[in-house]
C-alpha cells in the first residue's frame, strides 16, 4: 500500500508539472489618478486609454478586470507584492525593474518639463547649474529619470504627495520651479482657478513612457506573457494609435501606423 501511495504521489506531481496553472478568471489593476489614461468618474466608472487597453485584453482572455484607485505609493507597493495584477502607467526605471516585471511595450508617451509662474521667468535653459539656488518641486514616487536625479542632488527639492498641492505652491510662489508631466498638469490647470497663471518651460527634462507593470513573481509570467502578445497586437494593426489618438495622448513614434 506505501509503494501504491508513493506512485500515486509521483504520478500527480508529475501531472502538475506538465500541465499549467490555470489563469486567474479575475484580475485585480490598480493605479493612481492619471488623466487621460486612468481615471474614475462621478458615476464610479473608470476610463482612459488603459482602461481601453484592458478591457479589450480581458475580453480576449476571457476574464473579468477589476480597477482601483490608490495613492501611487501604494499602488505599488500591492503589485510588488502580489496583492494586484497590474500595475497601470508606470515609467520604467532601474529601481523599478528590480521589484516589478514590465511589459515589452510602453502603450504612452509624456513631456517632462519644468513649470513656472507667467511673470516670473526662470533661466532654466536645460542647464542645471542655471536653476542652482531655485526652490524646486517634484512629486513623491514619480520617476523623472536618471538625469534629472543625478543632477539634482545637490539642488534644493520640496516633494509633495499630490500635484495639485505643488501646482498651488508654484502658483502662490512657494516654489520657482515644478517638475511634473505635460499631460497631468494641464488636465489640472483646466479644472482649478489659481493665484497666477503657470506655463511649462522648453526645453523639456526628458521624455518618459509609461507601462504596464506586473508582480515580479513567476506565477505571474504567464500573465505578462499573453499581455504583452496583445499589445503588439494592437500596435501592429493600429488599434493603440487610434485608441490614443481618441483620448488625447501621445503614443511613441515607433507605434503609430502610416
Amino acid at each position: 500500500m506505501a509503494c501504491k501511495r508513493v506512485l500515486i504521489a509521483c504520478s500527480l506531481f508529475i501531472l502538475s508539472s506538465l500541465c499549467p496553472p490555470a489563469q486567474a478568471e479575475e484580475l485585480l489593476a490598480v493605479g493612481t489618478s492619471f488623466s487621460q489614461i486612468f481615471e474614475q468618474n462621478a458615476k464610479g466608472e473608470y476610463n482612459g486609454l488603459a482602461v481601453d487597453i484592458l478591457n479589450r485584453f480581458a475580453e480576449r482572455q476571457k476574464v473579468t478586470i477589476h480597477y482601483q484607485l490608490a495613492p501611487w505609493r501604494r499602488a505599488q507597493s500591492m503589485v510588488e507584492r502580489g496583492q494586484a495584477d497590474i500595475l497601470i502607467g508606470p515609467y520604467i526605471s532601474e529601481a523599478r525593474q528590480k521589484v516589478l516585471a514590465f511589459s515589452s511595450l510602453a502603450f504612452y508617451r509624456d513631456d517632462i518639463v519644468f513649470y513656472a509662474r507667467t511673470h516670473h521667468p526662470t533661466p532654466w535653459d536645460g542647464n542645471y547649474a542655471s536653476i542652482r539656488g531655485l526652490r524646486i518641486g517634484k512629486m513623491q514616487g514619480w520617476s523623472y529619470g536618471y538625469l534629472f536625479n543625478e543632477r539634482t542632488k545637490s539642488l534644493t527639492i520640496n516633494e509633495f504627495a499630490d500635484l495639485k498641492s505643488g501646482i498651488e505652491r508654484l502658483s502662490r510662489g512657494d516654489l520657482d520651479l515644478l517638475a511634473s508631466n505635460i499631460r497631468n498638469t494641464e488636465s489640472l490647470l483646466a479644472q482649478i482657478k489659481l493665484p497666477q497663471n503657470i506655463v511649462p518651460l522648453s526645453p523639456a527634462i526628458d521624455t518618459q513612457d509609461g507601462f504596464m507593470a506586473f508582480p515580479k513573481y513567476a506565477q505571474f509570467q504567464p500573465l505578462l506573457d499573453s499581455f504583452d502578445l496583445f499589445l503588439q497586437d494592437m500596435v501592429q494593426s493600429g488599434e493603440l494609435a487610434n485608441l490614443a489618438k481618441a483620448r488625447g495622448v501621445s503614443i511613441p513614434d515607433t507605434m503609430l501606423t502610416e
